[in-house]
């Protein structure tokens, strides 16, 4: 979460408010969101769970210095969002913050060019994108 000062955040409620219950109450929805053409379709996750989902993918990688490594920077930036929220929380005062990242799990892609781009799809994908980026998004709630 950063302050609106520090970064340009979407001004979609819709956006803000799925975000929001996927970060504060683990809140996961399918949704499909287009960027500048491209699309990328999957679970929406708050940043806990992405980290989380990241960290666990990261252990069953064969190769253990690789996993090590990424398993020592994925948890660095875990922490690091995790202290963020903290002070976020101990200062009573989060209409300043918005979020400037999504996150999907299980995610699949189409480029702009179309299907030629598609993105490998592994046991889970993990995808994270600026929502500034965003030009319209999708949902379905069952």
């Amino acid at each position: 979460m950063a302050s609106k000062e520090e970064n340009v955040a979407t001004d979609d409620a819709v956006l803000q408010m799925l975000l929001t219950l996927a970060d504060e109450d683990g809140f996961e929805v399918g949704i499909t969101v287009n960027i500048k053409g491209a699309i990328v379709s999957g679970i929406l996750i708050g940043p806990s769970t992405y980290y989380d989902g990241v960290l666990k993918s990261v252990d069953e990688i064969e190769d253990r210095t690789m996993s090590n490594i990424l398993t020592k920077k994925f948890g660095d930036l875990r922490d690091a969002y995790k202290k963020s929220k903290e002070e976020t929380k101990d200062k009573k005062d989060d209409s300043d913050t918005t979020a400037t990242f999504i996150h999907l799990k299980d995610a699949t892609y189409i480029g702009a060019d179309g299907p030629g781009q598609l993105m490998p799809k592994g046991p889970t994908t993990w995808w994270r994108g600026r929502i500034e980026s965003i030009d319209a998004i999708s949902f379905q709630l069952i």
